[in-house]
């Protein structure tokens, strides 16, 4: 879900070169053309192209573009985040099935704040958020969160409440987005164990597939 200050819907798709889909009226319809969309794609291509919904609301200092995706990672997406949000603010929150929660600020182009867990937040100003944080709920101690805190944060980022009746009666004008490609340079593991232990390690790419050479290599 990202929420997209003074950019009309239109707007926000031409920024992230969406091929235009249509107006949807409800999120049910919204939803079963979604389906339909992903369905479509070739077998093996799965999350190469994203459909997203986006919707005019109002919030702080007139109207915001409410954008939707299901299970989906462009208004995460720092490669195209930075650009859309040039000379505007955004505000993105996202949830998988498997309860992965990331939380994303930008401003004109600059992420401000982005985090997963609470405790760990990066961007040109980690701490700028703590105090309403602290406030919508977030427990900066141990961690503790859940989606009700990351929209309240959002809300006062945006001035946007977004209710099931916003949702459910938005006309979306939908859009189908392509990801960028881009070689990967490295792997971080980041784990934090149920006793609050953080194992923390990144490995290069030219350190994995030497790793993956010296074991293909058959031993004398």
């Amino acid at each position: 879900m990202t929420l997209v200050q003074g950019l009309a819907p239109a707007e926000f798709l031409a920024r992230l070169g969406a091929d235009p889909q249509g107006e949807f009226a409800g999120f049910d319809a919204f939803a079963e053309r979604d389906v339909e969309l992903q369905d479509s794609q070739e077998p093996g291509c799965y999350g190469d192209c994203m459909s997203v919904g986006a919707t005019s609301v109002p919030g702080h200092g007139g109207p915001w573009t409410l954008a939707v995706e299901f299970d989906g990672s462009i208004g995460t997406d720092d490669r195209l985040m930075t650009v859309v949000s040039a000379g505007t603010r955004i505000v993105s929150h996202f949830r998988n099935i498997n309860a992965l929660r990331l939380f994303r600020w930008w401003e004109d182009g600059v992420l401000r704040t982005a985090f997963e867990s609470p405790l760990h937040r990066s961007g040109s100003t980690p701490d700028e958020l703590t105090e309403v944080m602290a406030r919508v709920g977030f427990d900066l101690v141990d961690g503790g969160s859940d989606v009700a805190m990351s929209l309240a944060l959002a809300e006062e980022l945006t001035g946007v409440r977004v209710t099931a009746d916003v949702l459910d009666n938005a006309l979306y004008t939908t859009g189908i987005v392509e990801l960028p490609s881009e070689e990967w340079t490295g792997v971080v593991i980041d784990i934090t164990d149920a006793h609050g232990e953080r194992f923390y390690r990144e490995f290069t790419r030219e350190q994995i597939e030497q790793g993956m050479e010296q074991r293909r290599t058959p031993r004398a």
